[in-house]
C-alpha cells in the first residue's frame, strides 16, 4: 500500500523566485509520509499510546525542478525497506505535467518516549513493506564525515515555529537552515540541487545554533555543513548539499 497526496504550491511555501522552497517541498514529504502512516494505523500520534515515536535518522532529496507558484503536484510515499533496523521511506514529487521533479529517500527509527532509545521494528510494521516498489533513487550511503574547520558560521536560534508534536525541531526545519547557511553567501546565483542530512542529535524550542559551513575540496558547488547546539554543548545534525548554476534547474 502506498499514498499519492495532491497539493497546490501556495504563496506562502513559494520564495522571492515564485518557486516552492526547500522547506515546503520537505513539509509536502511529512504530510503525505503520515496521511500514508495514518491509513496503515502507525503514525506518530497513533503510535503515542504505544509510548512509541518515529524520528528520521537520515534524509535525501535530488531536486530536478522546482514547482512553481500555485502549480498543482503530487507526492507519493511509500516503506520499502527495513535496512540495520531503520525503516526506509521514499518519496516521489511530481509537477503538473506529471514528470518527476523530486526523489527523496529516508531512513526512520522507532523510539521510546521515555528512553528515547530506538525499538525493534514490529513485525505489524515490516508486514506493510512495498519492497516492490522498490527505492526512489539511488542513496549515497557513506557516513557524512565530521569537520571542524568552517569557511564561515551562520548562528540561528529555534523559534517556536519549527518545534513538531515530539516536542523537538522538525526535519523540515533542519532543510531550511542548512539552505539558508548556504544561501547567504550564493544568493540567486546558485540553487540547491540536492540535500543529505544525518540527524544527530533533538533540538528545542530556544536553544542557540552555529551551522558550520564548509566546501568539499575536490567536489565544485558541495558544501558541508555541522549543526551544532550551543545550549546543549553537542553536535544536532551534519548535511551535505549540492549547489548548481542557477539556470541549470528549472
Amino acid at each position: 500500500m502506498e499514498e499519492t497526496l495532491e497539493f497546490v504550491v501556495q504563496i506562502h511555501e513559494a520564495g522571492p523566485d515564485s518557486k516552492a522552497r526547500v522547506k515546503s517541498l520537505f513539509n509536502y514529504m511529512q504530510i503525505a509520509a503520515d496521511q500514508h502512516s495514518k491509513s496503515l494505523g502507525t503514525s506518530v500520534s497513533l503510535m503515542s499510546d504505544k509510548n512509541l515515536t518515529w524520528v528520521y535518522s537520515r534524509f535525501y532529496a535530488a531536486v530536478e525542478k522546482y514547482p512553481g507558484l500555485y502549480e498543482k503536484i503530487s507526492c507519493r510515499t511509500w516503506r520499502s525497506v527495513v535496512l540495520n533496523g531503520f525503516v526506509c521511506r521514499e518519496f516521489l514529487i511530481s509537477g503538473s505535467d506529471g514528470g518527476v521533479q523530486v526523489r527523496a529517500t529516508s531512513t526512520l527509527a522507532l523510539i521510546d518516549k521515555t528512553s528515547r532509545k530506538p525499538v525493534p521494528i514490529p513485525e505489524f510494521i515490516t508486514s506493510q513493506l512495498e519492497g516492490g516498489n522498490g527505492r526512489s533513487i539511488d542513496f549515497p550511503t557513506d557516513i557524512i564525515k565530521h569537520k571542524d574547520d568552517f569557511d564561515y558560521i551562520y548562528n540561528i536560534k529555534a523559534r517556536y515555529e519549527d518545534i513538531d508534536i515530539n516536542g523537538h525541531m522538525n526535519n523540515s526545519s533542519y532543510a531550511g537552515i542548512f539552505f539558508e547557511s548556504i544561501f547567504e553567501n550564493l544568493k540567486n546565483t546558485m540553487i540547491m540541487k540536492s540535500i543529505d542530512i544525518s540527524f544527530r542529535g533533538e533540538i528545542r524550542f530556544g536553544d542557540e545554533l552555529e551551522c558550520g559551513v564548509a566546501s568539499i575540496a575536490d567536489s565544485p558547488g558541495k558544501y558541508y555543513h555541522r549543526l551544532f547546539n550551543k545550549t546543549k554543548g553537542r553536535s544536532s545534525a551534519n548535511a551535505v548539499t549540492e549547489w548548481i548554476i542557477n539556470s541549470e534547474i528549472a
